[in-house]
């Protein structure tokens, strides 16, 4: 097999400089992650964690503070009790709200539907450094680059300024709420932690840290507990516990090396992470001594471990049961969970820091690469290599005739980040999509050899925004995919409408919008209301291989089906518990889709016939235990024309050979999937599989023709090396 290794993507996620979790009373947790370069992802915890989908930020819009926001809380008690009631439950219905802050001084509230700034307010005072929400959701308190912390009323759906509390000289770096929302605990640039009346906005307590001589001391991160208690983190590497009652210090570790950048404290306050620029996480457990009919408390070191290659700059815990999870991340990109309970002694799990989609596309007819970073696109052109001497017992790689070639690179607006591109099959169309627009250009050949150039299509454009101003609808896509016949291509706006644009009159400037689907707004294809009215984000789209299937699937786990060729909706698919991590037609028979599912496992669904294939039904729920025991998701499907029988399902570090040969069923279909997998691999019932890990951060895998794969990927040492330098001290006699 002939294999296209190909690494010049370079693509660089960004720093991780906030984490935060949902709050209790929210159904589903979600954990979200801003990064340096605006980016926030959401991502769930179930199966190992799965990135659901990702907010664009853009240039100059760092994140370095992130909170949910649930109200669990009526505010108005002058109704009667059983308004009060109903009113609480609409509440605890809504799903939570998403405040963030950067390196400016506005704050701003997400829409985790449509991925845009949903309000946003002017702090007044300068860079907010810190954000946190009360227990009942009702109130937001900033700290400010001008040293004071301002208090926002974020009751009942508002973002309103209430209050600037008294000014403390430095910035605000790091603000905590006591668990029954008495108090709020401070950590600023002045060497100081204070505790402040929300009400008043005055100070009741200031304790001071240890500091140099010649500079102030830095108190980093500050979390209140049950008890009493708060606890900070600063720049001398020193975890201190405090008495909030009475303003002294109970006790002082230096915990760390260098700088302690966070800390996550549980509920209880029974266990508390800390973690910083020395790349160490360390936890503390609290004891109880009985001494002369007293209760002495104190906390001691369990244990540390060192998981990331640089500064870590976040933690975010989620002590319940059904969760159980310490998340760490920071400068070396890469996101870490592990068993917060157990910490530390069980296996962290390492996630991919790569997007699942839209980070490669590619030509198979013009074999053209084209790769997609924040705010530019590159096409590439596939090298050749000379054919290697098999006569040699060892034989050698072959040496390259032909090297990859940058045939062309484009430079977008960098004030949004890309939301999703494509690349039409035959080379000639490429489709690029931010928040804010949606763009296509013409590719042809350039002046020089090998090069191509593009123009930008206005006509496109201006016709498009015409119809969605028509239609009420805001511009702005998340999704862009051309037809196989590169004669239409398909839109998916931020407001999850589907629409179908054709390409076959671009000549004449012409783009008619063929059909809107609105499947996943609750519409069906005459605007009427959907049992499931719910408004969704769509994270996967996929076009069959003769153009005539569409399937598109969202956040809510609905996955519909439409015929391209009728322009009209087909079916829903059977909605499952378990969330798609990716959808795929074989192009072999385009007709089956493959879903696979945040477990590892799979099944495929004959869109054609509304049921699923003779081979699901044949395997409903087996597989082999090796799949499913994988840490990483399945990211996309690779099928070899040489093969048509055989898939590779692929993930960020390993490839899976799946045999797709009508076998006969089991006998004993009734037994449970993990008595099924604990079978001998050689079983006939059994799914012959094969797992590869010889390919690390695997970002996209497909087969031009038969037995030539084009394999791009992304090792890890080549982010690692643009990373600064990390914190290092010398271990003498060791």
């Amino acid at each position: 097999m002939e294999v296209h290794r190909c690494r010049f993507v370079e693509y660089q996620p960004a720093a991780i400089n906030a984490l935060d979790f949902t709050p209790p009373t929210v159904k589903h947790t979600r954990l979200a992650v801003g990064r340096a370069n605006g980016n926030i992802e959401i991502w769930d915890p179930s199966y190992r964690y799965r990135l659901e989908k990702t907010i664009p930020g853009g240039q100059d819009l760092s994140i370095e503070s992130l909170v949910w926001a649930h109200q669990s809380v009526v505010t108005d008690q002058d109704d009667e009790p059983e308004e009060i009631e109903k009113e609480l439950k609409q509440l605890l219905a809504q799903p939570p709200r998403l405040f963030s802050s950067g390196l400016n001084p506005f704050i701003i509230e997400w829409d985790t539907t449509t991925m845009t700034a949903k309000k946003s307010i002017d702090s007044n005072g300068g860079a907010v450094w810190c954000l946190a929400v009360n227990s009942k959701g009702t109130l937001l308190a900033a700290g400010c680059e001008d040293g004071c912390i301002r208090m926002f009323d974020i009751a009942d759906g508002n973002l309103e300024y209430i209050r600037s509390f008294e000014p403390q000289k430095g910035r605000v770096l790091s603000v905590s709420w006591a668990p029954n929302d008495e108090y709020i605990v401070s950590g600023g640039s002045d060497s100081a932690i204070r505790t402040w009346n929300p009400t008043t906005g005055r100070t009741i307590h200031r304790m001071t840290v240890a500091k140099n001589k010649k500079e102030q001391t830095l108190v980093w991160s500050v979390a209140a507990v049950k008890g009493n208690t708060a606890i900070s983190g600063d720049s001398l590497g020193n975890l201190m516990f405090w008495d909030t009652k009475t303003g002294t210090l109970k006790q002082s570790v230096h915990a760390h090396g260098a700088d302690i950048l966070c800390i996550a404290a549980s509920k209880d306050g029974k266990q508390v992470f800390s973690a910083g620029v020395d790349r160490k996480i360390t936890v503390f457990r609290r004891t109880v001594e009985k001494k002369d009919d007293k209760s002495i408390f104190s906390w001691i070191n369990v244990g540390s471990r060192r998981y990331h290659w640089h500064d870590i700059r976040a933690i975010a815990l989620d002590d319940r049961p059904k969760v159980n999870s310490i998340v760490s991340g920071g400068v070396d990109v890469e996101l870490v969970a592990c068993p917060a309970a157990e910490f530390p002694k069980l296996i962290q799990n390492r996630l991919p820091p790569f997007p699942q989609k839209y980070i490669s596309s590619v030509s198979k007819s013009q074999e053209l690469v084209m790769s997609t970073l924040f705010n530019s696109i590159s096409l590439w052109r596939l090298g050749k290599a000379n054919n290697p001497d098999f006569t040699s017992k060892k034989p050698a790689l072959p040496e390259m005739a032909k090297p990859h070639q940058l045939a062309l690179e484009l430079q977008l607006n960098p004030t949004c980040n890309i939301t999703s591109s494509a690349l039409s099959e035959d080379g000639n169309w490429i489709a690029v999509s931010d928040v804010e627009h949606t763009r296509l250009f013409r590719v042809t050949k350039g002046s020089e050899p090998g090069q191509l150039e593009v123009k930008k299509q206005r006509a496109f454009e201006r016709e498009l925004n015409a119809y969605l101003f028509e239609n009420n609808a805001s511009a702005g896509a998340h999704h862009v995919l051309f037809t196989p016949g590169s004669d239409k291509l398909i839109v998916v706006t931020v407001e999850s409408r589907i629409l179908i644009i054709d390409l076959s009159n671009w000549q004449q400037d012409s783009f008619e919008v063929l059909r809107k689907f609105e499947h996943h707004r609750g519409l069906d294809s005459e605007g009427n209301d959907l049992d499931d009215s719910t408004i969704a984000t769509v994270v996967s789209i996929t076009v069959s291989s003769d153009g005539q299937w569409l399937a598109t699937a969202d956040d809510e786990n609905r996955i519909h089906v439409f015929n391209l060729d009728s322009l009209k909706h087909v079916s829903k698919l059977p909605q499952t518990t378990i969330h798609h991590t990716a959808l795929s037609f074989n192009p072999f028979k385009p007709s089956e889709l493959l879903v696979a599912l945040a477990t590892n496992g799979f099944y495929i669904y004959d869109v054609e016939h509304k049921r699923q294939s003779d081979w699901s039904k044949a395997h409903p729920e087996i597989t082999d235990k090796r799949l499913l025991d994988q840490r990483d998701r399945i990211r996309g499907v690779a099928y070899n024309p040489a093969d048509k029988n055989k898939i590779i399902l692929y993930g960020s570090v390993y490839m899976c050979l799946v045999d797709l040969q009508n076998i006969q069923p089991p006998q004993s279909l009734g037994k449970r999937k993990n008595d099924a997998v604990e079978k001998p691999s050689s079983n006939e019932d059994e799914i012959t599989i094969a797992l590869s890990y010889q390919y690390q951060q695997i970002l996209h895998c497909e087969f031009l023709k038969e037995n030539y794969m084009v394999m791009i990927e992304r090792p890890k040492f080549s982010v690692l090396e643009k990373l600064p330098p990390s914190y290092y001290k010398a271990q003498f006699g060791s």
